[in-house]
């Protein structure tokens, strides 16, 4: 029989006279695993709804404000306001072709908005057809967005999010309802659908209310737009983008390119960036704070696999003695080792995706809870805890391994 044949037979029949103490270090090793699990799969989760949040405001749009000049230019002195108007938007969009998307908005806040003998004060914005493709404002089934036509004819119709939707229609369906805004009435022709959102600008998207931009303006006149958004083509840095923004309202408004005050930019991919080195120094943390807890059942595993060596050092010896190689009693305390790590981590890694399975089936109402997210099992996750398992398994094996395969066979004999 070869040594590995032996080492694991002799390892078998170890295991089965001492079920007892095995038993706990399988709870031990079963409990580390599980406490390993759940913190990686809660920082999975964590990170999936960062990001959610983070995409809520686009597909990395950028949004632009207009600042103040703090130098003189050309004859013009400093301290002039840099307005937004339509004119500088159709100009980005026919001089930087680089530029996917772009529209203007402008916004009012506590706009009073009535349904029957129901009234809400919320805030409204005047946008373009694009700005659905740009900010992520993606209507329910059975709705839409506005468009091109509403925008050409000023139509009076009217987008809303769902928690506007709540606040002023409550259980009611709002689409194709006629709501007064400001005394003006406006149809309903869609919700958008509900979204976490960690970034966000004069307000949450879900809370407000959104009308052609053309309409806006015949209500409340037309003046500059509170800020411009607009996307870049896939593979075209932002940065440079910018850059070419920056030229063109230069030479528009006459002031210094290099003025960083006259305009305001507000890169969301950026922001995405910083949230996943966040999110994945996060990991890491849980990650290792599950390690350690693997640790300690990794260390009593080794502390009584150094037990059961002290306890058979005769039998050991006599193992020895009557011819068996050294290699065969290595295997057969690594095996131990092993095993009992390989079926404690099995038995953690059943409970772990049984409670995330059974958590991710919970319905959450709470914002605070939502924002959180749910945990998430994934294969990194997986692979991560199976590496760990090896690394223990064989870290607790080895030293007694070592111990046991270096006795001196006379002198176990004599062991009392």
């Amino acid at each position: 029989m070869s040594s590995l044949a032996q080492g694991l037979s002799l390892t078998w029949r170890n295991l089965s006279r001492r079920r007892s103490r095995a038993t706990l270090i399988l709870f031990a090793v079963a409990w580390g695993t599980l406490s390993m699990m759940m913190l990686l799969a809660f920082g999975e989760g964590l990170k999936i709804q960062m990001l959610k949040s983070a995409e809520s405001l686009g597909a990395s749009p950028v949004i632009l404000w207009g600042g103040n000049t703090t130098r003189p230019w050309h004859g013009m002195k400093a301290g002039r306001d840099v307005p937004l108007t339509e004119e500088d938007v159709a100009a980005l969009r026919r001089e930087i072709p680089e530029i996917e998307e772009i529209s203007g908005e402008t916004a009012r806040w506590a706009v009073e908005m009535r349904w029957g003998s129901k009234s809400v004060s919320a805030r409204l914005t005047g946008v373009t057809a694009c700005f659905e493709k740009i900010r992520s404002h993606h209507p329910q089934r059975g709705s839409r967005f506005l468009n091109d036509a509403d925008q050409a004819m000023s139509r009076r119709v009217l987008f809303i999010g769902p928690m506007l939707k709540d606040r002023l229609f409550g259980e009611a369906e709002a689409v194709g309802q006629t709501a007064f805004v400001r005394g003006v009435p406006f149809t309903v022709i869609g919700v958008m659908v509900d979204k976490p959102q960690m970034g966000m600008y004069g307000g949450p998207d879900v809370d407000k209310a959104s009308i052609a931009l053309s309409t806006f303006e015949t209500i409340f006149g037309e003046g500059p737009y509170n800020n411009v958004v607009y996307s870049v083509k896939p593979g075209v840095g932002t940065e440079a983008v910018e850059a070419k923004v920056r030229e063109v309202f230069a030479r528009r408004h006459r002031f210094d390119p290099t003025d960083e005050s006259a305009l305001h930019f507000w890169d969301t991919a950026d922001m995405g960036e910083d949230t996943k080195k966040i999110m994945g120094g996060i990991q890491i943390f849980l990650g290792l704070v599950g390690g350690m807890t693997i640790l300690v059942a990794g260390v009593g595993l080794a502390n009584m696999l150094f037990v059961m060596v002290h306890r058979r050092t005769r039998e050991i010896g006599l193992m020895m003695a009557i011819g068996a190689r050294r290699s065969v009693v290595t295997i057969q305390v690594i095996g131990e080792s092993l095993i009992l790590a390989g079926v404690g981590g099995y038995l953690g890694i059943g409970l772990a995706w049984l409670i995330i399975e059974g958590l991710q089936r919970v319905p959450v109402h709470n914002e605070g809870l939502q924002f959180l997210g749910k945990p998430t099992l994934s294969a990194p996750t997986a692979a991560a805890t199976v590496l760990v398992l090896v690394g223990i398994g064989c870290f607790a094996g080895t030293l007694p391994a070592r111990r046991a395969s270096r006795l001196n066979p006379v002198e176990a004999l004599r062991h009392e």
